[in-house]
């Protein structure tokens, strides 16, 4: 049973990983917006915009989904290990 929380744990935070990062065209979970579209990252967009985009940056809703998938699987290791010490009789 331990095994597959951490397994499950381990699954939700590289997936969490992997959605919160931007993706080409399709946005992410976090990035630059104007006017509500999607623009890239920001270290992308200094360039082209020709000012600081820092003030641009917003939090799609993959990111809010990302972020509830890393504190699940957080949750589930740290409850997988909350109680390991009895397995190895204290030691």
């Amino acid at each position: 049973m331990k095994a597959a929380l951490w397994v499950i744990g381990g699954l939700c935070i590289g997936s969490g990983i992997l959605l919160f990062m931007p993706h080409y065209g399709s946005g992410g979970g976090i990035g630059v917006a104007q006017n509500g579209q999607y623009l890239g990252q920001a270290s992308q967009k200094y360039y082209l915009t020709g000012y600081d985009t820092v003030g641009d940056i917003a939090m799609f809703s993959q990111g809010w989904f990302a972020i509830l998938l890393g504190l699940t699987g957080v949750a589930l290791m740290v409850y997988a290990n909350a109680n390991a010490w009895k397995d190895t009789n204290g030691y």
